[in-house]
């Protein structure tokens, strides 16, 4: 093929038309109380070329105490483009995943990849696809010996693999989705969420209600929650902390140990590379901002502050896959006292609703003692009886050759791309 065959042929294959005409459609949702809206759409007219001028100073607290309520300032107004192209990527294994979780890379891996790249109009044409997600391009082939063929990309749309669970937060998931794909490491976590729906049938639910921190993954119930005062913040506030729970959805998909302080580590620093990529800082007395200045000054010290934090998990980094096992261990037999303990409490507690109804006392007194003292024990039972699954599924993944190397890498994993965060 010439040089000017291949040129013209590249700026035709990238043309907006030809480019438009290959975007993936994706199931419908109301936006802004138009029913039938795809969630595409809406982060294509919320989405601006270019990321716009941010303010540097957030408007509303970030804390994982009750959050104020506090709205932040709206963020600068830019120009949106008519339909966004939709993002690909090829729908990933568990174990595939981990690997596409990578961050930026270092200086090292830069230059390394420089010295490789192709030269000439060829690599100038392919590389213009990389500036949509910037991912890399592979450069135009030359004609040669035939090669396997390369199977086949799905295109995700940004905002697949989510769905509000009530219709009428899919407006402000949209703002949230719209503004974490102005960021590189943001349209990465959509990519993957997007593969992950895809690869088990079903999408990432996201509740909006009052909780007593920012947002949580409930591992349980596979439901990403978000507290309600976020919706009086400006998306900028959002989107980030949105981004850490996300990580939480992928983790839990490549079965990882539920415990692990790598998971805390990782989804803390995706969470701020996001507020670096989107130029925002969060407010100042927020435990975000607490995380933000040690995390990006010194590694170590951070994970050193962040184990005091989160009491109950544990990292690999730092000891051996015997010291977590153990730990792990040894949580059985405590785990075992309080199930033990708990069916007792159940036990007087129906006593008691039993003797409420042999003396006649109204149903709707002895429902309100049901609320007041059974049901919280009975989810208490619930709890415990997840936390042990979860050790036991734990236990058994780390019984073999391949779980415990499975770990050791994504932990090696976690921890570089937490260094070069704070190298950065």
């Amino acid at each position: 093929m010439s040089r000017a065959f291949a040129v013209a042929f590249a700026a035709l294959v990238l043309s907006p038309t030809a480019f438009a005409a290959s975007l993936a459609v994706v199931p419908s949702i109301a936006v802004s109380g138009v029913a039938g809206a795809p969630m595409a759409a809406a982060v294509s007219a919320l989405l601006p070329l270019t990321a716009s001028a941010l303010p540097t100073a957030a408007a509303s607290t970030l804390s994982l105490a009750a959050p104020s309520l506090a709205a932040a300032a709206p963020a600068a107004p830019s120009a949106a483009p008519a339909a966004l192209p939709a993002m690909s990527a090829p729908a990933l294994a568990p174990a595939a995943r981990a690997a596409a979780m990578e961050g930026p890379k270092g200086p090292e891996e830069r230059e390394a990849g420089a010295a490789q790249a192709p030269k000439g109009a060829e690599a100038d044409a392919a590389g213009a696809g990389a500036l949509f997600d910037g991912g890399a391009a592979a450069p135009t082939a030359e004609a040669g010996p035939a090669k396997r063929a390369r199977a086949p990309r799905i295109r995700y749309p940004l905002g697949a693999g989510l769905r509000a669970a009530n219709s009428e937060d899919e407006p402000w998931l949209a703002d949230v989705v719209a503004t974490l794909a102005r960021t590189r490491t943001g349209r990465r976590v959509l990519r993957d969420i997007a593969a992950l729906e895809a690869e088990r049938g079903h999408p990432t639910l996201v509740l909006i209600k009052a909780i007593s921190n920012n947002g949580e993954f409930r591992y349980d119930s596979d439901l990403l929650v978000m507290d309600a005062g976020h919706r009086k913040r400006a998306p900028e506030q959002v989107a980030p902390i949105f981004a850490h729970e996300l990580q939480h959805v992928l983790q839990r998909a490549m079965g990882l140990p539920a415990d692990a302080q790598e998971l805390e580590i990782e989804s803390y620093t995706v969470e701020n590379r996001v507020w670096s990529e989107l130029g925002v800082e969060p407010e100042t007395r927020s435990f975000a901002r607490q995380v933000r200045r040690r995390i990006t000054k010194d590694a170590e010290e951070f994970i050193a502050w962040l184990n005091g934090e989160y009491k109950n998990n544990r990292p690999l980094h730092g000891g051996t896959m015997d010291d977590y096992v153990n730990w792990l261990k040894e949580k059985e037999p405590k785990l075992a006292k309080r199930f033990a303990r708990a069916e007792k409490d159940l036990a007087r507690a129906r006593r008691v609703v039993d003797a409420m109804r042999a003396e006649g006392k109204p149903e709707s007194a002895i429902t309100a003692f049901v609320q007041d003292d059974v049901e919280p024990v009975e989810r208490r039972l619930r709890n415990l009886a997840y936390e042990k699954k979860w050790i036991e599924q734990d236990l058994a993944a780390l019984s073999t050759p391949e779980g415990r190397k499975r770990f050791r890498d994504y932990s090696r994993g976690v921890i570089r791309r937490a260094r070069a965060l704070s190298r950065s």
